[in-house]
């Protein structure tokens, strides 16, 4: 398809479907989470274990074969978290995992397939081991990673740092430089002055970029029927 032949009434129920969803079946397996989260497909993103918070205006987008998981292992007196600031973006297949801690800024995007760990999960010798060792990761405000990276224990990565697509990250990453390949080296510096742009500032007022998207979907759908979509479902032509 080359457009939503979707009417708007049929986008609003299902977006309440989904935020419904979003407010009774996942909101309560994180600790506290903000106002107006926006998951796509809520029921492929699964948050297990305890301390795991979200500020507001998280964006997920998961799919059947990309679920988007949030994972905190906690062995008896060893809990550890996962604490993930405002406005931050999370594509399918995302896996977030920690034994210890992992804090993440505001603003963030992860791209499809990350993996953010703080622990190795095994040890040389003793593979069994039900405490593994961990080192906290922390990533700071406005991060960007791309597709499949790999961020591994003990990390932190500064403020508008960018993460290239497949990159292993090993080692702390100083804000304002792009980093990327296996391992990670420097690519470039960006001017910490930018001006940048984030999805703070994008999202920060969550009910206002709420009402500015509603009327974009109804501009967007303006025209299109109900027969005029279960046609293109039906008997669908080039063009469509």
């Amino acid at each position: 398809m080359r457009r939503d032949h979707r009417p708007y009434w049929m986008h609003a129920l299902w977006e309440r479907f989904e935020n419904a969803w979003t407010g009774h079946f996942l909101a309560p397996h994180f600790d506290s989470l903000g106002e107006e989260p926006k998951v796509v497909r809520p029921w492929n993103v699964e948050v297990f274990g305890p301390n795991v918070h979200a500020g507001k205006a998280i964006h997920i987008v998961s799919r059947k074969d990309q679920p988007v998981s949030f994972t905190v292992w906690a062995p008896g007196d060893a809990p550890g978290e996962i604490r993930i600031g405002d406005c931050c973006f999370f594509a399918g297949g995302v896996r977030i995992l920690a034994a210890g801690s992992i804090r993440i800024g505001h603003a963030c995007l992860f791209a499809k397939s990350v993996t953010v760990t703080d622990s190795d999960w095994h040890g040389l010798y003793n593979r069994v081991d039900p405490r593994p060792e961990s080192r906290p990761v922390v990533i700071g405000d406005n991060v960007w990673i791309g597709d499949g990276a790999f961020i591994g224990k003990g990390v932190t990565i500064g403020d508008n740092a960018v993460i290239g697509a497949r990159s292993v990250v090993t080692k702390d990453i100083p804000a304002n430089e792009v980093w990327a390949g296996n391992p990670a080296r420097k690519v470039k510096e960006l001017d910490p002055d930018g001006p940048f742009e984030t999805r703070l500032d994008l999202l920060g007022r969550p009910i206002e970029v709420e009402r500015f998207f509603d009327q974009a979907y109804r501009d967007a759908l303006r025209g299109n029927s109900t027969l005029g979509w279960l046609r293109t479902k039906v008997w669908p032509k080039r063009g469509d």
